[in-house]
């Protein structure tokens, strides 16, 4: 069972900014992307009921070697 669902199909890669710094995937430095919506499922010891919860992300998957990164606030595509 996976952690992340995807809730969006990927478009064409793109470039894209986090806090005003290009993402440059850390595996083999390509700087195209596709972004895709998923939810991560999250065990919360602190409920009550001590259930999973579940928290919006977006991934970018390099468009090069399929690495993953995942950002918690939506990451600016670079237009041109």
């Amino acid at each position: 069972m996976s952690i992340f669902r995807p809730l969006s199909d990927p478009t064409e890669p793109n470039h894209y900014q986090v806090a005003g710094v290009n993402v440059i995937c850390p595996h083999c430095r390509a700087q195209k992307f596709y972004e895709s919506r998923v939810q991560c499922n999250i065990y919360e010891s602190a409920y009550a009921e001590n259930e999973y919860t579940g928290k919006m992300a977006t991934a970018l998957t390099c468009s090069r070697c399929t690495m993953m990164l995942y950002f918690s606030s939506k990451p600016n595509k670079v237009i041109g």
